[in-house]
């Protein structure tokens, strides 16, 4: 049996190479293979620096140099270097901390498949609980790792399940945490959007004030300061008193034209009286009183109401009045077609903005 180092794979040895980019003869490998080509198609964009190093330690990985690529890994997941910068590096430059959370994962993975292949295995849990405890759900690809990393997966998962379990519930709470925030924030903006809204729905219309405008009868100087109620009472009381002022004025004068001579009955009588005067005179008392109590209280009530308006006078009064809040404007739309013309198609592209 030829012997084998640490630190390099034999040529009869069946270990995996990992996310390798050369040919692979076996189908499992071609399965890994396609797999790691989907995930470097739809992954996150990582920083070309955090990617060199990756594939410095990874290349390691593949060739079987498991001591090399371990010490490699190890520092580029070590929180005491310094991030990587961005821009080429040399193959035996100084080494950087890679904070890309996919590509440190895809490390951590690489580092406990060496280590299981040198029979490290305490070093290589500790990676993989990194691995489970920052990704509860994670679970190693048959297609790419050996039984016995898979085993390490299965034993570290069992061993700390309880902190599995706790790490998941923590996980599921920030997460609701978040979109309770998120819909908070959501309602917040619908409601401030709201009230800008009604804002500017609302337009502020300031109206100059006249003490000249105060000075007339009616109420009009109540209106204008806003006292709508003491407007009404001054509109109506002066109305009713001048009203009846006026039409016991009209009265009173065509009871003072009634002719009162006396008039002959015909063919050879007397004078005949056909007024009396009593009556008449009592009216014209009457039509008189009224109309000096009517008069006296439509002066009264004018100049209490011109008073109370110049001692009340507002400068100016504010209201608010609505106008239109233009719609927003209609979201940009899209829409693939597909036309078949003679000797082909033609393919475009469809909007509305």
């Amino acid at each position: 049996m030829a012997a084998r180092t640490p630190g390099r794979r034999s040529p009869g040895a069946r270990f995996p190479s990992v996310g390798g980019c050369r040919a692979l003869r076996a189908p499992r490998r071609l399965a890994a293979a396609a797999a790691a080509a989907l995930a470097l198609c739809f992954a996150a964009p990582a920083r070309a620096d955090d990617v060199q190093q990756f594939e410095l330690a990874k290349t390691r990985f593949d060739a079987g140099h498991y001591e090399e690529a371990v010490s490699r890994f190890a520092a580029m997941l070590d929180p005491a270097n310094a991030p990587c910068e961005r821009g080429p590096i040399e193959a035996e430059g100084k080494p950087c901390r890679i904070s890309e959370p996919g590509l440190v994962e895809r490390a951590r993975g690489l580092a406990a498949a060496a280590l299981v292949a040198l029979r490290r295995a305490s070093e290589a849990d500790a990676y993989i609980e990194k691995i489970l405890l920052d990704n509860p759900v994670y679970s190693p690809n048959p297609a790419v790792f050996q039984p016995e990393v898979i085993d390490r997966f299965t034993a570290v998962r069992a061993r700390i399940r309880a902190r599995i379990e706790e790490v998941t519930r923590q996980k599921a709470e920030a997460q609701r945490a978040a979109r309770l925030r998120i819909e908070r924030s959501r309602e917040d903006e619908r409601r401030w959007v709201a009230e800008i809204h009604r804002l500017a729905g609302r337009e502020r219309v300031v109206a100059q004030n006249s003490r000249w405008t105060a000075m007339l009868p009616f109420g009009v100087g109540q209106f204008q300061n806003g006292d709508d109620g003491l407007g009404w009472f001054f509109l109506v009381s002066q109305a009713v008193a001048g009203g009846t002022s006026i039409v016991s004025a009209i009265a009173l004068a065509s009871y003072e034209n009634v002719d009162i001579s006396p008039r002959s009955s015909g063919q050879g009588g007397g004078p005949i009286q056909s007024v009396d005067i009593d009556a008449l005179n009592s009216r014209i008392g009457t039509a008189a009183a009224v109309n000096r109590v009517a008069f006296g209280a439509f002066a009264t009530l004018v100049a209490a109401g011109i008073a109370h308006a110049q001692i009340t006078f507002v400068p100016e009064r504010v209201s608010f009045r609505t106008r239109p809040v233009p719609s927003p404007p209609p979201s940009f739309t899209a829409a693939p077609t597909i036309s078949v013309v003679p000797g082909g198609m033609v393919a475009g592209l469809t909007g509305r903005f």
